[in-house]
């Protein structure tokens, strides 16, 4: 999986999907997909982040396949505190830390 349209269609298949089905999902266009997967568009950084997100990987690993090892051990630390937590505190964690970045960003400007 040497570039950015060979991990998104493994990405992709991973997860069962077509092509049709993950441009619904992260609302674009199905030729636009195929595209980015035949190596012959580039996706827009917002476009990018979407799949990361989606995938639920970094957009280094979108863009440069593999992830930063201050990554890896970032994700290994995160699991290691959510593991065996019900989905509905995972999810209310997720929004706590959402909303103190948050507050951090706004105190700086």
């Amino acid at each position: 999986m040497d570039t950015l349209g060979a991990r998104l269609k493994y990405l992709r298949k991973e997860k069962g999907l077509t092509q049709i089905q993950l441009a619904d999902r992260i609302y674009v266009s199905e030729s636009y997909i195929a595209l980015i997967e035949a190596d012959k568009r580039n996706p827009s950084i917002e476009i990018v982040s979407k799949l990361a997100d989606f995938f639920h990987v970094t957009t280094d690993y979108i863009v440069n396949g593999s992830p930063k090892e201050e990554d890896k051990l970032m994700l290994k630390e995160w699991t290691n505190v959510l593991k065996d937590r019900p989905q509905q505190e995972i999810d209310s964690a997720l929004k706590m830390v959402k909303a103190f970045f948050e507050c951090i960003d706004n105190n700086r400007k």
